[in-house]
């Protein structure tokens, strides 16, 4: 990407979006990031571009989309089983996201990267799952997303807008504003939980299997597709390619606050399922076929994820 080239990034105060803004301000990139509303900003705002407004608003759009070289559509609902968006909630973004591929069409952006989740898979989350495995989505959530991906692909494919849709796994790491709700993530809970309590309860069968990418990785590897000379277009799925069980990741966030804190925390697992839970190994083949690195800072991102419950949660450790 040429040093004049300006990133605009949509949801710049959320889980993804507020780090990755803040990696590219600090980076030197023209950075324009845009919030929903005027709220205190994070320090990193200062570098930035910042813009204010509803995507539902198309004159936001174009005001937003004005001299972009480069869009990452981050202002997506992530998916929390505690308290699933409503079909309205999903209806509206689907609307927003398409919306807005629209003028950046009309903008003649040169690249539109949107954020999607592994959550299109679905029944195929199982086995062997790459970029190219049909997805079969069996929530309304998933279902969402996969509308949304194929939508912007068909809507972009004559265009010259590239479209990149990034197939994102779970993802944990230290927000850059407070944000209440990022705690019921499950890394995150974790982390809370250790240094309240110094003790672990795991909410779903122990073996239950995941996919965990720090969020610095996350980060890394969408600088890269913002900034690549290459002309990427299509799926991408992006995972640590790492699966652990839900026990052997709470072991690593006890082994981890035992070297920070010098506390013991116990895991306890009451849940049990009369059937295994499936098992899958996810493969981001394509990134790297793409020559993108994917890093693995998982250790250094709970550490840091660690520290930061501590000084929000528990004040009485040392």
């Amino acid at each position: 990407m040429l040093a004049n080239q300006r990133v605009l990034i949509t949801g710049a105060g959320g889980h993804v979006g507020g780090r990755l803004s803040a990696h590219l301000s600090a980076c030197g990139t023209s950075t324009r990031a845009l919030f929903r509303s005027q709220q205190s900003l994070p320090a990193w705002a200062t570098r930035a571009e910042v813009v204010f407004g509803d995507l539902n608003d198309a004159s936001v759009r174009r005001a937003a989309l004005s001299n972009v070289d480069t869009v990452a559509h981050l202002a997506t609902r992530g998916f929390s089983s505690a308290v699933p968006p409503t079909r309205k909630e999903l209806q509206i973004e689907e609307d927003t996201a398409l919306s807005l591929l629209g003028d950046a069409i009309t903008f003649d952006v040169s690249r539109f990267i949107y954020l999607s989740s592994i959550h299109v898979y679905g029944d195929t989350l199982v086995g062997h799952v790459d970029d190219s495995t049909a997805t079969q989505p069996n929530t309304e959530y998933g279902r969402s997303r996969q509308r949304i991906e194929e939508e912007i692909l068909q809507r972009s494919a004559t265009t010259s807008t590239r479209a990149v849709v990034v197939r994102l796994t779970n993802s944990f790491g230290v927000p850059m504003s407070p944000r209440p709700e990022t705690w019921r993530l499950l890394v995150h809970d974790l982390c809370r939980q250790v240094v309240s309590s110094r003790a672990m309860v795991l909410r779903s069968d122990s073996r239950v299997c995941l996919d965990s990418m720090a969020l610095c990785d996350v980060v890394e590897v969408l600088t890269q597709l913002l900034t690549s000379p290459l002309p990427l277009q299509g799926v991408y799925l992006l995972a640590s390619g790492e699966t652990m069980q839900l026990m052997q990741l709470a072991a690593l966030v006890q082994r981890h606050a035992e070297e920070l804190f010098k506390i013991s925390a116990v895991i306890e697992a009451p849940h049990r399922q009369s059937e295994s839970p499936t098992t899958f190994q996810l493969d981001s083949r394509r990134l790297r076929a793409a020559g993108v690195h994917i890093p693995n800072n998982r250790n250094q991102e709970i550490c840091d994820l660690l520290r930061y419950a501590q000084q929000e949660f528990g004040q009485g450790l040392t």
